[in-house]
C-alpha cells in the first residue's frame, strides 16, 4: 500500500452533529441504506459524556492492511 497517498484520496464524510435525542428510535439499517460515500461517518445520538456513531465503510480503508 503507499502511504504517500494525499488526503484527498480518501473522501471521509464525518458528521459530528447528534441526529437523535434520548430513547429515540433509531432506524439504522435505513441510514446504512442511505448512504452514498464510501467512508461514512454520523454521531447518531449523546449517552451520559459519550456519543454513539455509526460508520458505513466500503472497499479498501487505508488504515487497514
Amino acid at each position: 500500500m503507499n502511504s504517500n497517498r494525499s488526503p484527498q484520496d480518501f473522501p471521509y464524510k464525518t458528521y459530528l452533529n447528534i441526529l437523535h435525542g434520548p430513547l429515540e428510535i433509531i432506524d439504522v439499517q435505513k441510514l446504512a441504506d442511505a448512504c452514498t460515500d464510501k467512508w461514512y461517518n454520523q454521531t447518531l445520538c449523546k449517552v451520559n459524556d459519550s456519543v454513539i456513531r455509526m460508520a458505513v465503510v466500503q472497499g479498501e480503508y487505508h488504515w487497514h492492511e
